[in-house]
This record gives C-alpha cells, sequence and structure tokens, in this order.
C-alpha cells in the first residue's frame, strides 16, 4: 500500500538570533527553527501556514536570508552552528540545495546579491574570525576571498548592497570593537576595504542600505549601545577628482571609478535597550528599528522640522518576554514583521490613518517539546515544553478560506521546564516540571467561550460536559512573588496589577484582562490573558516530575519522578475526586520514564531506566496490584525502554527501546501464571530497527479487522507507520528527517476518533490522525485515509 503526505501545519518557533528570518518580494518568510530553515506564508488560508521544511545543516540555523536582486531565480541563503553554508534554490515546488564548503567553525552571519548575472555570498564565521565571499558562475561555487579583522575581533554584522548606477557591491560589516568596516568590490571580484565608521559605544548588530531621492545611499547602523546612526554617503566624482580631495575630514570610498563621501546624519535615540536589527522599508524612505526593550519603532525624516522622527511604536506589553530580536517590512510595506526573543512571529497590517493592527500568525515552542495529547474527544491538543509553557493548538478558518491551526492558549507559563502532561478532559489537565509538585488547572470561562466561537465547539468536545457552566472564574493571573496561577473572577483585575506606591513598585499579580476573540489570539495575549487558573497542587515526590498518566475514565492519576532508587522510582496513584493520594506502586529501581493506562482504565503500564516494563492490574476493590513485569532474563530490551503504548481493545501492548527493538506483548490466559510474567509473554518476533533508538511508538484507535496501526518515533527524528497484522508488520509510511522530525521524536498519539479535527462534518470514518512532538522543538499532525489504495497524510508540527 502506497502513502503520499502533505505538510499541512507546522507549530513551532524561530530560532533566537537576530538575522535568522527574511521575506522576500512575495511577503514569503524564510527562518530557521533548530537545525532546519523553514518556509512560512504568511497568507496562505485562514492565517498562514508554513509549507516547506528544508533540512541541511547538522545543528542550529544562525542566519537566514533570501538572495536578492536583478534575478528570477527565488534562493535562499542559510548559515549554522556546524559550520555550513547552504544555497537553496526552488524549483517548482522543491527547494535543492548546495552546500559552500569552507568553514570550519559556526557560521553567525550570511548575506547573498545577484549582480551581472553571477551570485555572491558573504558569511561571517568563528572561524579565525572571517568574512568568506563566494562567488557563482554557471551554477558553481567558488570562494575567492577571505576577509581578517584580526585574531581579536569578531564580525557580528554585515550586509551586502549593490550601487543602482555603478553596479558595485558595498559590504558593510560590523566588529565586535563597535566598528563599521566598508568595503566595495572592484572589477576583479574582489572585496577592499575602503573606510571605518566609528561612534558606537557596544556591538553593531543591525546593518542597511537604502537609496533616497537624492540618490545617496543611506546606511543605518543599530546598536547594543541603544543608539541607531545613519550614515549617508555621497557621490562626489570620478576618482581623482579634485571636489573628492578637498574636505579630507571626511570619511571617504574609493571604487576605480568613483569616490564617496560620508556623513554622519543622524542618531536617532528612542529605544532603551540593546537595538538588534534596522531595515528600511521597500518602497519608501521608513526605517524599522527592533530592540530587546519590547518595541518596534518606525521612523520617517520630518520634511519641517529637518529631522528623523519615531513615527509609529508598536510591540509587546507586559508577559514574561525580552523583546524583539529582528524584524522586517512586508514587501508593500503596509506590514511589519518581527521575531521576538522567545521565537514567536509578530506581524502588524497598516490599516488607516498610520493605524497598525496585529494579525494572525504562527507559533510554536522554542525548546524541546516533551510531551502532548489529544483532548479526549479529539477536538485539539496539548502540548508541553521544556521553554516552560504548555500550550493548546486547536483548528481555526474564516469563511470562505482553507483552515489553519493555531494556539489558543497558553495555561501554564511556569518557572521550570515542563515534562509531563495528563489531560483529563477538553477542560482540565495536569502537568508535571523540574519541581516535585504535580499542578492541576481547570479552563476558565474565557477560554470556553472563546473556544466555541472560534472553533465552533461546545462542551460535547469534553468528556465532562457540566464542567463549563458550573465554572465561573474568568481566567487567572500569577502573583509576583510565585508560580501558582491566581484564578480572575472579574473581567480585569487592574487594582490587584498596578503597584501600591513608589515604596511597593511591584504589583500583586499579572495583569488580566478577558478577551472576546473573533481570532486566535497575538502573542502579547497569549502570554498575558490565557492562562488557566491552578485548583490543585499534589505533594509526595522526592524528586523532579518525571511522568504522569490519567486513566482514560478520568478517575485516576499516575505520578512518577526522577530516581536512582527504588524508593523514589514508585509510582503515585491519585483519586482525581478527592485529590489524595491512594497508593504507592513499587516494582522499578529507577526513573520510570513514560506510563500509560489501557483503554478500558483497568490496567497501568510503566517503562522505566531500569530496562523493565510493569504492568498494575485494577481489582474490584479499585486498588492497583502488580499482575506482571520483566527481569533481565525476559525482557527482550537490553537497553533503556524509552516508550509504550496499549492497543485500542486493551488486548496488546508495545514497548520501545533504546537497542532499536519494537516488541509486542499480550495476556495469554490459556497459560498458567509464573513469575515475574504473570500470564503476559511476547505476541510476534520483536522487530528489530538497526542503527535507530525507538523513542515513541502509537497505536491507532482503530483501523481494519484483525488489524492494527502502529507509528514509530526514533531517535534520528524519523517517523514509520506499520501495519501489523497476523502478527507481522508490514511498513506503510517512512517519513525520513527530511521529511518529519530532524531530532528525537518525543511522543506520537492518534486522535482517539476518526474524521479530520475543525471539520464541522466529522463523520470521515475513513480518516485517522497522528500527532507527533520532537527535541526539534516541533510538532507533527497526519491524516491517514484507511481502505484506499492511495492514503493521504498531512502533517502537523
Amino acid at each position: 500500500m502506497k502513502m503520499y503526505f502533505e505538510n499541512c501545519y507546522i507549530s513551532t518557533n524561530c530560532n533566537q538570533t537576530p538575522t535568522v528570518a527574511d521575506s522576500n518580494l512575495n511577503d514569503i518568510i524564510a527562518f530557521g527553527s533548530s537545525n532546519a530553515v523553514l518556509i512560512y506564508d504568511p497568507h496562505f488560508g485562514s492565517g498562514g501556514k508554513i509549507t516547506h521544511t528544508l533540512l541541511g545543516h547538522k545543528k542550529r540555523v544562525n542566519s537566514v536570508r533570501w538572495i536578492k536582486g536583478n534575478c528570477i531565480k527565488n534562493e535562499i541563503v542559510s548559515g549554522a552552528s556546524d559550520g555550513t553554508v547552504v544555497v537553496w534554490t526552488q524549483k517548482s515546488d522543491k527547494f535543492e540545495s548546495t552546500i559552500l564548503l569552507g568553514n570550519s567553525l559556526g557560521v553567525n552571519i550570511v548575506d547573498g546579491v545577484y549582480k551581472n548575472g553571477m551570485t555572491i555570498i558573504c558569511s561571517c564565521s568563528m572561524d579565525k574570525n572571517t568574512v568568506k565571499v563566494w562567488l557563482r558562475i554557471h551554477d558553481k561555487f567558488n570562494l575567492i576571498q577571505e576577509l581578517s579583522f584580526g585574531d581579536y575581533s569578531l564580525c557580528v554584522g554585515l550586509r551586502l548592497f549593490t550601487i543602482p548606477v555603478t553596479n558595485e557591491l558595498l559590504m558593510a560589516c560590523a566588529t565586535d570593537n563597535s566598528k563599521i568596516h566598508i568595503f566595495i568590490q572592484d572589477d576583479l571580484k574582489v572585496f577592499e576595504q575602503t573606510s571605518v565608521l566609528t561612534g558606537h559605544d557596544d556591538w553593531v548588530r543591525g546593518l542597511d542600505f537604502a537609496v533616497d531621492r537624492h540618490g545617496d545611499i543611506l546606511l543605518a547602523s543599530g546598536s547594543q549601545d541603544s543608539f541607531i546612526r545613519l550614515w549617508r554617503i555621497t557621490y562626489r566624482g570620478v576618482n581623482g577628482n579634485e571636489d573628492a580631495k578637498k574636505d579630507q575630514s571626511k570619511v571617504q570610498i574609493k571604487s576605480a571609478a568613483r569616490a564617496y563621501n560620508i556623513l554622519l546624519e543622524s542618531v536617532l535615540a528612542g529605544h532603551e535597550g540593546w537595538v538588534y536589527s534596522v531595515n528600511w522599508s521597500p518602497n519608501s524612505l521608513q526605517l524599522l528599528s527592533a530592540s530587546i526593550d519590547k518595541t518596534m519603532i518606525i521612523w520617517e525624516f520630518d520634511d519641517l522640522l529637518g529631522l528623523w522622527t519615531e513615527k509609529v511604536r508598536v510591540g509587546e506589553v507586559g508577559g514574561n518576554t525580552l523583546g524583539f530580536y529582528g524584524g522586517f517590512f512586508g514587501a508593500a510595506g503596509d506590514s511589519i514583521v518581527a521575531h521576538s526573543y522567545h521565537g514567536a512571529f509578530h506581524i502588524w497590517s497598516k490599516v488607516q490613518n498610520e493605524e497598525w493592527k496585529p494579525s494572525v500568525t504562527i507559533g510554536g515552542h522554542f525548546n524541546e517539546v516533551s510531551d502532548l495529547q489529544w483532548e479526549p474527544n479529539g477536538g485539539f491538543i496539548f502540548s508541553i515544553s521544556a521553554d516552560q509553557t504548555t500550550r493548546i493548538h486547536v483548528p481555526w478558518s474564516r469563511e470562505g478560506k482553507q483552515g489553519t491551526w493555531h494556539e489558543l492558549a497558553r495555561p501554564q507559563v511556569h518557572g521550570y521546564n515542563m515534562s509531563s502532561l495528563a489531560v483529563f478532559s477538553g477542560y482540565k489537565f495536569a502537568s508535571g516540571a523540574e519541581e516535585k509538585v504535580i499542578r492541576v488547572f481547570n479552563a476558565p470561562a474565557t477560554f470556553i467561550e472563546n473556544l466555541g466561537r472560534l472553533c465552533a465547539m461546545n462542551e460535547g468536545t469534553s468528556n465532562n460536559g457540566s464542567y463549563a457552566s458550573n465554572w465561573v472564574p474568568k481566567g487567572a493571573s500569577v502573583p509576583s512573588l510565585g508560580l501558582s496561577n491566581k484564578a480572575v473572577y472579574n473581567e480585569d483585575n487592574l487594582n490587584d496589577a498596578t503597584p501600591v506606591d513608589k515604596k511597593n513598585p511591584y504589583p500583586e499579580e499579572s495583569h488580566f484582562k478577558a478577551q472576546l476573540l473573533t481570532e486566535p489570539p497575538t502573542e502579547e495575549t497569549l502570554l498575558q490573558n490565557t492562562l488557566w487558573p491552578e485548583t490543585q497542587k499534589l505533594y509526595g515526590h522526592g524528586y523532579e516530575i518525571f511522568a504522569l498518566a490519567a486513566s482514560p475514565d478520568g478517575k485516576y492519576l499516575a505520578s512518577a519522578c526522577r530516581a536512582t532508587q527504588t524508593q523514589h522510582a514508585a509510582i503515585f496513584i491519585w483519586d482525581t475526586t478527592k485529590w489524595q493520594q491512594t497508593q504507592k506502586l513499587m516494582s522499578h529501581h529507577l526513573t520510570v520514564v513514560q506510563m500509560k493506562f489501557s483503554p478500558d482504565s483497568k490496567r497501568l503500564l510503566s517503562v522505566s531506566r531500569d530496562r523493565r516494563w510493569t504492568i498494575f492490574f485494577r481489582n474490584d476493590e479499585n486498588a492497583f496490584e502488580l499482575i506482571s513485569t520483566t527481569d533481565k532474563n525476559n525482557s527482550i530490551h537490553t537497553r533503556i525502554i524509552w516508550t509504550c503504548a496499549w492497543t485500542h481493545d486493551s488486548q496488546y501492548f508495545a514497548t520501545g527501546s533504546r537497542d532499536g527493538k519494537l516488541v509486542v506483548w499480550h495476556e495469554n490466559l490459556t497459560m498458567e501464571p509464573s513469575l515475574p510474567l504473570g500470564r503476559y509473554e511476547v505476541a510476534c518476533e520483536p522487530l528489530q530497527f538497526v542503527r535507530e533508538s525507538v523513542t515513541a511508538v502509537a497505536f491507532g484507535p482503530n483501523f481494519v479487522h484483525a488489524a492494527y496501526l502502529v507509528a514509530v518515533g526514533f531517535d534520528s527524528g524519523e517517523v514509520q507507520v506499520l501495519n501489523w497484522r497476523n502478527f507481522q508488520f508490514t511498513l506503510v509510511l517512512r517519513l525520513s528527517t527530511s521529511d518529519a522530525h530532524h531530532l528525537t521524536v518525543r511522543k506520537l498519539e492518534f486522535r482517539p476518533r476518526f474524521g479530520r479535527a475543525g471539520y464541522k462534518n466529522n463523520n470521515e470514518d475513513n480518516i485517522l490522525q497522528l500527532a507527533s512532538c520532537s527535541s526539534d522543538t516541533s510538532t507533527y499532525y497526519y491524516h491517514l485515509p484507511q481502505n484506499k489504495n492511495i492514503v493521504f497524510l498531512c502533517l502537523y508540527f
């Protein structure tokens, strides 16, 4: 059976460097996320979509630029910490890669331009602190030059620019001594340094060129000294002209044909923190600056005042954020795109009278995604991450446009890296983090109202439908000296969010304001106004929480913490009606890494670093008792067991381990029980994956009679979908690291019902959906029609 797949939605972050995102003339954004380059179309469907994942680097992508100039090619250049520079060339709907060799250490910044039918690529590298220049002629790149600033000078800023009249190429390089070095490329295609600009008191991180209406060139430089300097580059005649020699105090640029003067035109002071990027508008002389002070400013020259003035200021308000790394104008100049310290995209669109309105964007976690889970009826997805947040992803569509997925809420913004998740209903979940406390959250009324409004979902989405009508709080806030989300019962808690006086400058809690949404929320709203109230704290574990599991009937929560001894490896069972610990289950000797209740809620399966699995059975007294476990003689696994999963009918379960083995087990009721396995035995020959580590496994809710569909994730990031029928595995789909994740797959989970989430007509009984998450900060989402010759697959990152 042959499968095809289509990328439907990606939820991920933008890497935290200033030059890691850029847009082309069609407003298509290319950006680096973990080790990949992603292509993002903000105008796709209802709210934007990531359309391509380009994998060619082995370490974090630090810089991404569209190659610009007079050329019909659509190309991107990217640089990464592994020392590679890659040129991506779009051909039809695919991107082909060309790796440029020459760097042995990390690449910080890249840029590229087209000139006279040639392509010039420049990169700043940690390799002897050099700038390397490549030239492509007839589709072949050659390293033609290396520029060095000395052993103690590191290039921290780079920009290329083609002078319109002469077609000469300028390059501005900023070094860590706060100087800007200006190079010009002569007829021999070699860059020569002609001048050095001084004045900044700290690193210059942003550089950009533009041409004004008089034909002069303007260079903008933004620095960590919080100032922006504008330099005017003016033509003064051919080289040797007396006019170019009269004022020797002026900085000059000289080429073989011309001479230019450089004057400091203006110093722009408006930011209160480091300025990371400056970018000119493509169709007007407006400058956009991005700063760590949480603001973006548009600067424009005022003819009446004769000064450069601040025209528009936009940015984040409140929240636990540290401002912006970069920003740029859209192709028409009527939109602004920015990426923030936490990797989120922000888009503002110009509406009227210089008013800029936030627009819908995509987003995601900016660190390893540790766990995910579908809402029990398959309406939406919870995810949890080492970025210290819990997020909810939902489908949304505008009338007449294709639906897209977006983040609707960020119920928990925590002070510890999140590790595990247990969802009881669409309105209740528990989370575990690198602390000894388990926290339980209930949805506020504002979330339930917005969910129904945006996603056409109501209480039927949850398996606890009566909860919505009985819950009173509108939202939640965070006390200034605490980590617990506090319920807010009013539309606004402004009184508690305002400092009492000058002697008490910190408010009692963060500001919450109820938001009635008509479209997915912006990053500012997510950070501040979508928290869920914390209703319970569960204590008892001696070390950091590592694994959680909720029983499908919602009655029990199982928890486990990090452990190096048997006493700490105990599994705690909590009664969710009273939130009391009812049992402490002993079996494992090291950390329990994952637990799963069987779909009938009668068995709890756990796997551990001690290379063993254990099953606890729930008896008639609702107490869990150990009925089966493995030891070194019968476990089959010889390394850590990372993952486990039950079939939809609770008849079989699978375990996957670091040694690359996938083993399916079942209970043989005809055999006499014997210790330690009881009646459990291997159901078929173990499946061995060569040079792979099995890190995630999931069974489909139902596939065809006498068969099961199982998805397997690996440490490499690859995902395979297998059909298990008559105790034999058949591979039906392999997603390579270029098509799926490129780092460890942390979790796989099928949607618990057939049909596509987000569609009102949800009776497509031939559609299965699968979600997965990874250490590469992304999550995937699949459509799997069954009983077809052609199987359609969608990915949710």
